[in-house]
């Protein structure tokens, strides 16, 4: 009996211990979960946290940008007192702004802007034509802004009280441009042109006088819209046909008793040694031999003989080289770019070739125009500095020789 006593005892306590154990398995279980559920909290907490942190850095960053956009207004407002304009604003609701600024940005998305041009004042000014009533009208209100046919109260070095008007900017208008002060005209192919007629028309002072008159300034317009300005600079001073002197050959031929049958050529060039021979010769004789000039000698006399038709020396041929630019001239066409004219020496000096070039052209091109009159070897110097030209390749301007040179062709 005390055997069975003592298993029974023991089984009742196997399963005393083993229903202990399963309850704390489930509160162990139960403290587990409510353990993850703490650290769920916890991360949600942390979670909230950073982002009420990142929310006060951008209020921060906000409070900034409105307190910078406040100061801009201000100024803006200040600005725009000064010429008597107040700024009057939008109608429509911030709710209602922000809301079409959010549309346009995605429709911008939706068309897929992949480049942000540059600002350009060409294409910010535009090529529309101006509209010449709206800029009277606004210059004859600008004029009132600025107090035109008010006096102003000075008091002068002499210490008397004046009233003085102020000196209104003379300004005139035309078709293709606009003439302000002396001058030079302006046309509207230019940007800074357009830019001026463009602030005149939307009813501002010129931009660009702003600097120069900060109170504003009275414009003396003078409306020529109708007429097209012509620079009388670029006109031809003596449009008629010219004359040689052999054209009243045979009048001074029958003066000087030569007869009715004399050749012309004889009767002009007679002439020419009889009457300006003498006077060009005392004229070379008053100009200096050379002169230097950015570290080069300049023969002076020599080119200026060459210019005339005539010749220290008494035996110079001279001829002038048929390029591209002398063909140019002739035709009266004018010069597409800058000319150099080269005085080339043939010859040990007895002939001097003139040969007028742009820029550009080479030194090449130069001895395409030597070979036609040169045969044999030879190379291309000058004295002052000494130096070859042997690098055919070269531009005239890279090689230094412009606006002109005298160069001197010697046999190898």
């Amino acid at each position: 009996m005390s055997r069975m006593g003592k298993s029974g005892h023991d089984d009742s306590l196997l399963s005393s211990m083993a229903s202990r154990l399963r309850k704390v398995e489930e509160e162990l279980q139960n403290k587990t979960r409510q353990l993850e559920e703490k650290d769920s909290q916890l991360h949600q907490l942390r979670v909230r946290l950073r982002e009420e942190q990142s929310n006060d850095k951008l209020v921060a960053h906000l409070r900034g940008q409105c307190e910078k956009a406040f100061k801009q207004i201000q100024e803006m407002e200040e600005f725009l007192a000064d010429y008597g304009m107040i700024w009057v604003g939008n109608s429509e609701s911030p709710e209602n702004v922000l809301e079409e600024i959010r549309e346009e940005e995605e429709k911008e998305g939706e068309q897929s802007v992949f480049v942000q041009p540059t600002w350009s004042q060409e294409e910010s000014v535009g090529n529309k034509a101006p509209d010449y009533n709206k800029i009277v009208h606004n210059v004859h209100e600008l004029n009132i802004l600025a107090g035109d046919g008010v006096g102003l109260v000075e008091k002068g070095t002499d210490g008397i009280t004046r009233v003085v008007q102020p000196d209104p900017i003379p300004l005139t208008l035309y078709h293709n441009g606009i003439y302000m002060f002396q001058g030079p005209f302006r046309p509207l192919s230019e940007p800074s042109t357009r830019q001026f007629v463009q602030d005149l028309e939307d009813g501002y002072f010129p931009s660009e006088l702003q600097a120069r008159y900060p109170k504003g300034m009275v414009i003396k317009l003078t409306d020529l819209r109708e007429k097209n300005y012509v620079d009388k600079r670029h006109q031809v001073s003596f449009p008629g046909k010219g004359k040689t002197l052999s054209e009243g050959a045979k009048e001074l031929a029958a003066i000087r008793g030569y007869g009715e049958n004399v050749q012309t050529e004889d009767v002009a060039t007679d002439t020419v040694d009889v009457v300006q021979k003498p006077s060009v010769e005392r004229f070379l004789n008053k100009l200096p031999a050379n002169v230097i000039r950015d570290g080069k000698i300049i023969d002076i006399r020599e080119s200026i003989s060459v210019m005339v038709g005539s010749s220290t020396g008494g035996g110079t041929n001279v001829e002038v080289a048929e390029t591209a630019v002398v063909k140019q001239i002739q035709a009266g066409e004018g010069t597409s770019g800058q000319v150099s004219t080269l005085r080339v020496k043939l010859n040990g000096g007895s002939k001097t070739l003139i040969v007028k070039l742009q820029y550009t052209d080479t030194v090449g091109d130069l001895r395409d125009f030597i070979d036609k009159h040169k045969s044999g070897a030879y190379e291309i110097r000058t004295n002052f500095p000494n130096k070859i030209y042997g690098d055919f390749s070269v531009s005239l301007e890279e090689a230094g020789l412009v606006p002109s040179a005298t160069l001197h062709v010697r046999d190898l």
